[in-house]
C-alpha cells in the first residue's frame, strides 16, 4: 500500500473513537441540506475534504466513514445554508463545523479519476470536528458510496488507491457543476486545479 495512504490512515483509525463520541446527531438538525433546490456560495470557516483519506467507521461499516479533513476559511460551495455553516461549539469547547467544496487544493493536488465500483465517500455538508490538538484539522462523518464513479483530490494519481482508499470525492457531473459555479463567483475561466495525466473529465 502506498506509505503516505498507510501512515494517514494510521491517524485517522487512532482517532476514531473521539470523533465517534463528538461527532453526534445535535449538528445534524442544524446541517439540513437543499441537494433538492440550488446550491449555496458562502464565505467563512469550513472542512475541506477534497483529498481526504477515509475509514469505515466502526459503528456503521457499510454505510458511513470517518475522514481526516483540512480546516479552511474562504470561499466555499455547498448545498446547507450560509447559515447551517456557522462554527459552533458545544458545552465541552469542541467546535464542530460543516464540510464544503473550495478549488484550495486545486494547485497542489491532482485530480484522479476512479471507476464505479471502488468504494469512496461524499462529504458533502457533512458535519465535521475540529481536532482538539490541530485546529487545522477536522473529522468528519460521510457517506460510503460504492456504485457512481468518482473524481478525487487524493491518491497521488496512483490509480490502486482507488481500490481501498475510501478517498473523499465526487461524482464528475457534481464535480463539473461545483467547480463551474465556484469559478463563476471567483471570476475566473477555468478551473484552477491540475490532473493527473490523461484523466481529466469531459465537460459535456
Amino acid at each position: 500500500m502506498n506509505r503516505i495512504l498507510t501512515s494517514t490512515m494510521l491517524a485517522v483509525s487512532a482517532l476514531l473513537l473521539f470523533t465517534a463520541m463528538t461527532l453526534g446527531t445535535s449538528r445534524a438538525e442544524d446541517a439540513k441540506t437543499k441537494k433538492d433546490n440550488s446550491p449555496e456560495i458562502c464565505e467563512g470557516l469550513y472542512a475541506l475534504c477534497t483529498s481526504a483519506p477515509c475509514v469505515p467507521d466502526p459503528e456503521n461499516k457499510d454505510s458511513k466513514a470517518i475522514c481526516s479533513c483540512e480546516v479552511n476559511t474562504g470561499i466555499n460551495f455547498g448545498y446547507s445554508s450560509c447559515e447551517a455553516r456557522t462554527t459552533k461549539k458545544d458545552d465541552y469547547g469542541v467546535t464542530n463545523i460543516l464540510s464544503t467544496y473550495s478549488f484550495a487544493q486545486g494547485p497542489s493536488k491532482p485530480v484522479l479519476s476512479c471507476p464505479k465500483g471502488k468504494p469512496w465517500t461524499d462529504c458533502l455538508d457533512k458535519s465535521c470536528t475540529v481536532n482538539p490538538l490541530n485546529p487545522l484539522n477536522a473529522y468528519c462523518k460521510c457517506d460510503i458510496i460504492r456504485d457512481e464513479a468518482f473524481v478525487t483530490y487524493g491518491g497521488n494519481c496512483n490509480l490502486l488507491t482507488c481500490d481501498n482508499g475510501y478517498w473523499s470525492g465526487a461524482t464528475v457531473k457534481s464535480y463539473i457543476e461545483a467547480s463551474t459555479l465556484l469559478s463563476e463567483k471567483m471570476g475566473i475561466k477555468d478551473f484552477p486545479v491540475v490532473y493527473c495525466p490523461g484523466m481529466k473529465p469531459k465537460t459535456d
